[in-house]
């Protein structure tokens, strides 16, 4: 999941860095990426998921576009389960497509990186132009946007997607109010007699925390923009605390 997007104050837009910017170095990639493939048996499932979502034959040759996919996880999910699919991985962090290229290789020509940044809340004109796609997806890339920004991207993706295609996010949606928000951070504090949230975050990811925006990304303004851009069935997929799988079929 490419959390390598997230952003704080700190380095956002008001110190002149652009959302989704701050993921360049190589050693906090490489700290992320080690971080990540600890977590990988957490997350195949919802991947898996996602993927028996796609209306599309096993051997049908799907298009895929993967916003912000980081070294690939998600990609790679679908690549697996559509032997005959090729894929667009777009990100703005070459460090993370370096640490991703090595993954990747056992795809060959079915899978090619493409340098892309979304921080205008739209899609770059040269991906768009590689579409349309069948399919599009995104994980823990997007949140860090504003909402505006966030509404206006789900509009940008339905634009590429052909008709029958389906975008799926799998990202934040921030608790509706205080109350919750509370309760599900003492959830994660006794999941598995884990340490005091505050003992496992790193600097980066407690000023992350800090950040206030993505508060309004709630699981009911997800829907809201989705079905705003255009898409004709939205849903949340599954959901984990504050983690959740949404998307929309585009008929």
């Amino acid at each position: 999941m490419t959390t390598h997007q997230h952003e704080h104050r700190g380095h956002g837009e008001h110190e002149g860095l652009r959302w989704g910017h701050s993921w360049k170095e190589e050693d906090r990639v490489a700290d992320y990426v080690e971080r990540m493939d600890e977590q990988q048996d957490e997350r195949q499932p919802v991947f898996d998921l996602l993927t028996r979502l796609v209306q599309a034959e096993p051997d049908a040759p799907v298009r895929i576009l993967d916003i912000g996919t980081g070294y690939g996880p998600v990609a790679t999910a679908c690549l697996d389960a559509f032997p005959n699919a090729t894929a667009v991985g777009m990100d703005v962090s070459e460090a993370m497509m370096e640490a991703g290229r090595p993954r990747m290789a056992r795809f060959g020509e079915r899978f090619a990186y493409m340098h892309g940044d979304f921080a205008d809340g739209v899609l770059p004109q040269d991906v768009i132009d590689a579409g349309p796609y069948d399919l599009v997806v995104s994980a823990r890339a997007i949140h860090h946007l504003p909402a505006e920004l966030m509404a206006s991207l789900y509009a940008s993706v339905h634009g590429v997607l052909n008709p029958g295609g389906v975008f799926f996010n799998l990202d934040t949606a921030s608790p509706e109010t205080d109350f919750l928000r509370n309760a599900m951070r003492g959830a994660r504090r006794r999941d598995e007699n884990r340490p005091p949230r505050e003992e496992r975050r790193t600097p980066e990811q407690l000023a992350h925390d800090a950040m206030h925006h993505h508060r309004n990304a709630t699981l009911a303004r997800h829907l809201e923009w989705l079905h705003a851009a255009g898409f004709t069935h939205v849903e949340c997929f599954w959901k984990n605390l504050s983690l959740a799988l949404v998307g929309g079929y585009k008929v």
